[in-house]
This record gives C-alpha cells, sequence and structure tokens, in this order.
C-alpha cells in the first residue's frame, strides 16, 4: 500500500469518528430518570459541558440541559433566558478552559435536584476566574433540566468546601 493511499485510508477514518466525538460532548439524559446514580451522572456531565462553553463556544448542551423556562442569573449579573444561555459570545475566545473543581448534589425532594458548584477559567494570559454557582434541577415531563441558576464571581481563587 503506498504512504499515500495509506495517508487518504487515515484521513477517512477520522472524518468518520469526528462526527461521533462531536456528539459525544452533549450529555445523555438518565434512561431511567428515577435512578439516583444515572440522574446524577447526567447532572455532572451537564454542569461539566456547561462550564466548558466559555473555552469552546459550544452550546449543544444547553439545549439539551435547560430547560424552555429557564432563567438565571449570569456570573456578568444579568438575567438570562435559555435562547441568551444558548448564544455564543461574540468575537475571539479569550477563555481556553474552564473545568469543574468541584460539585456537590443533592435531591430534597424526589423531583427536584439542587447542584452547587465552583469552576476555574483560565484565560489565554494565563489569568484565572473563579465561580461558584447553585444550579437548581427540576424532573418536569419526564425530563431532568435546569429551571434557574445563580452564579457569583469570586474576588480570589477558593477551596472546594469538605463534606
Amino acid at each position: 500500500m503506498t504512504t499515500t493511499r495509506s495517508a487518504a485510508i487515515a484521513l477517512l477514518a477520522l472524518a468518520a469518528l469526528a462526527p461521533a466525538a462531536a456528539r459525544a460532548a452533549t450529555p445523555e439524559p438518565p434512561a431511567n430518570v428515577h435512578d439516583r446514580a444515572q440522574v446524577e451522572r447526567f447532572i455532572r456531565a451537564c454542569e461539566t459541558e456547561w462550564a466548558a462553553q466559555d473555552a469552546t463556544n459550544d452550546t449543544a448542551s444547553s439545549k439539551v440541559c435547560l430547560a424552555d423556562d429557564y432563567e438565571g442569573v449570569s456570573s456578568r449579573n444579568h438575567v438570562v433566558n435559555k435562547a441568551q444561555a444558548m448564544t455564543a459570545d461574540p468575537g475571539p475566545i479569550t477563555v481556553v478552559s474552564d473545568t469543574l473543581d468541584y460539585i456537590r448534589i443533592r435531591f430534597p425532594t424526589p423531583d427536584l435536584a439542587i447542584a452547587q458548584g465552583g469552576e476555574t477559567a483560565v484565560n489565554k494570559d494565563g489569568s484565572r476566574r473563579s465561580l461558584i454557582w447553585t444550579d437548581t434541577w427540576l424532573l418536569r415531563a419526564g425530563k431532568w433540566q435546569i429551571v434557574t441558576s445563580q452564579d457569583s464571581v469570586l474576588a480570589k481563587p477558593y477551596e472546594a468546601p469538605k463534606k
């Protein structure tokens, strides 16, 4: 097999895998919405992808994870709805990564989950921005989704709370 042909086959294989990799970033809803372990995995996946949105501008997870009537307070102190939360930031992306530092999930009732967590964004210039947040999740019409959230920017990095 020639080098050119091998390279072409390798490129085709990568191209075939690319759509699957892109879909993998969108969290898969739990098969059993009453199985707490499945629900927690879904919530953690949604929160992870939502944090990463600052670095990727990929809002696909917001479509699945945010309720149509979502309304929350952003880290810029603005009240935003689902459409606004799903709008990619205009201009160049300055965040190179945004990852969860911790997340705690509790279920006060079978159809209500409260996720409280923290994340750190790293900018291209090396500066960091820490946020803490609370997201309220409801089980409605067979779907777990965020109905409201509150984000706060911290003046300095923090330590995750001890359990």
